[in-house]
């Protein structure tokens, strides 16, 4: 009885650690990471959502769209990766719809989305390589 005790304990204190874990990095993508449809990044009043209709689009919450890909009903199922070349790319059945552009070599990148408003790529050294230039 006390072994099944701990063990339920042990269980729930490493889903909690899981749980904290994500969720201090609300407003972090990184390289190899995937927003599905209805998953989004939020800091503050600004939210990157990948929504069901395909367009991954980022709002001042409340507010109005601050930015868009444009791919709003170009596909089914759709979901955002930030590949490990630092393109960030909106697929729909493996067919890409839209992407920044910014293939690089291999690397760990990371897409923020900035308490400014801004959504921006970068590469290991900190220096952006993509940006929504909406910040505020």
């Amino acid at each position: 009885m006390a072994a099944q005790v701990v063990a339920k304990a042990v269980a729930i204190l490493a889903l909690l650690a899981t749980l904290s874990s994500h969720a201090a990095a609300v407003d972090v993508l990184y390289s190899g990471q995937t927003l599905l449809a209805g998953q989004f990044l939020v800091n503050g009043p600004y939210k990157f959502i990948m929504q069901a209709d395909c367009n991954l689009v980022l709002y001042i919450i409340g507010i109005r769209a601050l930015w868009s890909s444009g791919t709003a009903g170009k596909g089914r199922n759709c979901w955002a990766t930030l590949q490990r070349d630092a393109n960030l790319v909106v697929y729909s059945g493996g067919k890409a719809l839209w992407a920044s552009g910014t293939a690089r070599g291999a690397n760990n990148y990371r897409l923020k989305v900035q308490a400014d408003g801004n959504v921006v790529i970068y590469d290991p050294a900190g220096h952006a390589v993509w940006a929504t230039n909406t910040s505020k």
